[in-house]
C-alpha cells in the first residue's frame, strides 16, 4: 500500500466514524424521546388531595329527603347528619375515596374527631355532613 492510498483512506474512514457517532446519537435521543412520551401519563399525573376544584357530584339535594339514605360506602348507608350546610374551605376537606358506586366524591378534614362522619360536597366551601346509622 503506497502513502498516497493511505493518506487518503484514513480522513474517510475517520468521517464514516464520525457520521456513524453521529446517526447513533441521533438514533438514541429518538428513542429516549419516544420512551418518555409512551410514559408521559404516569410521569404527568397531578394529583390533588383536597376539594379544591372539584366539581358537585351529588346529582340531587339530599335536604329534600331527609330521611333517605344518601349514599352507600364501603357497604354502609349513610343519611344527613344536619340540614345545615357545613362553611369550610375547600383547601381543609381531603378526600377520601368515592361512593360504592364511584360517583360521588368523599370528604374528611384532618382535625376531625368522628372519623364516620363524612363530608360530601353541595357548592363552592360549602359541604354537607354524612354519618351512617
Amino acid at each position: 500500500m503506497n502513502q498516497e492510498a493511505f493518506k487518503q483512506s484514513h480522513p474517510e474512514k475517520w468521517g464514516y466514524g464520525l457520521m456513524g457517532g453521529f446517526l447513533l446519537l441521533t438514533f438514541v435521543v429518538a428513542w429516549t424521546v419516544w420512551t418518555d412520551s409512551q410514559n408521559r401519563t404516569s410521569l404527568e399525573k397531578i394529583t390533588e388531595p383536597t376539594a379544591v376544584g372539584d366539581p358537585v357530584t351529588l346529582g340531587f339535594d339530599p335536604r329534600d329527603n331527609r330521611g333517605h339514605e344518601v349514599l352507600n360506602w364501603q357497604g354502609q348507608p349513610y343519611f344527613l347528619q344536619t340540614n345545615e350546610p357545613v362553611k369550610l374551605p375547600e383547601v381543609q376537606a381531603l378526600k377520601i375515596g368515592k361512593d360504592d358506586k364511584g360517583k360521588i366524591e368523599l370528604y374528611q378534614t384532618k382535625k376531625q374527631n368522628d372519623l364516620r362522619v363524612i363530608l360530601v360536597k353541595t357548592g363552592p366551601n360549602e359541604f354537607l355532613r354524612l354519618t351512617p346509622r
